[in-house]
């Protein structure tokens, strides 16, 4: 990866893109992710836990000939650790940008740079897209390490949409998220 060599438990780590046969560890992971970080992510666990594996065939930009549409993992031995996603935008206007999505480590493999990898391996994947100018993200505001993640592979901040996302518990409870958004110019 760009100016980082693995250490520690990232040595062993291999990024690759999600096949469709690996989707199954895939919608795995995304669960556990939707599970234990609701306000990171726009999906609810409610509503994706019934969703088949083969139903995110279309994440995997097998069809996309310009590039820039792929689901990249995070593999330790045959575990799927982690996870990115990016999708080009197919309007006209729009296909010169993408937007980077289902970023998860699991809790057992954070902070040994596993992140910084996928991340990594992702803008050197969009960067041979072609046509492909920018990388958007958003990101919880509450969420201080994967902005500074996220800072650390170049991305800038260039908004904040407040109560973005609107979490409602069992009880009634309402909390709402922020989302910060932010660019990587390719």
């Amino acid at each position: 990866m760009a100016g980082t060599e693995p250490t520690g438990r990232a040595a062993a780590v291999r990024i690759s893109r999600v096949a469709p046969a690996q989707l199954s560890a895939y919608k795995s992971l995304r669960d556990e992710a939707l599970r234990l970080h609701p306000d990171a992510f726009d999906a609810d666990i409610e509503s994706e836990q019934a969703r088949p594996p083969e139903s995110y065939l279309g994440r995997l930009g097998l069809g996309e000939t310009r590039g820039g549409s792929f689901l990249l993992g995070a593999w330790s031995g045959q575990d799927l650790i982690g996870m990115i996603g990016l999708e080009r935008q197919t309007q006209a206007k729009l296909r010169h940008s993408a937007e980077l999505n289902s970023m998860m480590v699991h809790p057992d493999h954070t902070g040994g740079g596993v992140g910084l990898m996928l991340i990594e391996a992702a803008i050197a994947e969009a960067r041979q897209a072609l046509g492909l100018e920018q990388i958007v993200l958003r990101v919880s505001t509450s969420s201080q390490s994967a902005i500074r993640l996220y800072e650390r592979a170049g991305f800038q901040g260039c908004g904040v949409l407040p109560h973005a996302l609107k979490l409602v518990d069992k009880t009634g409870q309402v909390r709402y998220f922020d989302k910060l958004t932010m660019v990587l110019i390719l």
